[in-house]
């Protein structure tokens, strides 16, 4: 018996998706893991076929180092009731926090702005738009980690 429900586990083959928008798209990533396209695919695909297939576990670790960010463990430690946290120095990109982080930030906020009233535009958010703002969302969390990683940095 799973633990987990439906919903859950299709949860990360959705992030998955995400993950390799991020990291250039699975064609790119392919190049950095030992797996191929095709069988990439299938670890974010919804369809029956490919209900099964998920991404094994070094994979996942390659996936999320190409992305910049932790999305398909982060997801599993949610599942689990945990969240990651940014290890000291190596978080922060070892350098301080700066006006730059600000402009980075408040740029990736704006495409999450203006990816949500693009998807309202037509009064209804389809498949595509919801991918799109998954990817910025992403994108936005990940740059308020840099800035939090940061702060806890100066704080040490």
């Amino acid at each position: 018996m799973r633990h987990f429900s439906e919903k859950a586990y299709r949860s990360l083959k959705c992030v998955c998706s995400v993950a390799y928008d991020l990291a250039g798209g699975n064609t790119l990533f392919q190049h950095s893991t030992r797996v191929v396209v095709s069988q990439l695919s299938k670890y974010a695909s919804l369809n029956e076929d490919d209900e099964k297939s998920y991404m094994p576990i070094d994979v996942a670790v390659d996936l999320d180092r190409a992305a910049g960010s932790p999305i398909i463990t982060g997801t599993m430690a949610q599942l689990l009731g945990f969240r990651l946290e940014p290890l000291g120095a190596a978080a922060a990109e070892a350098d301080k926090l700066s006006e730059r982080d600000a402009h980075k930030l408040l740029a990736e906020a704006m495409d999450v702005s203006q990816a949500l009233l693009a998807a309202f535009a037509d009064g209804r958010v389809d498949a595509l738009e919801k991918k799109r703002l998954r990817v910025e969302l992403r994108e936005v969390i990940r740059a308020a980690e840099t800035v939090l990683a940061k702060l806890d940095e100066e704080v040490a």
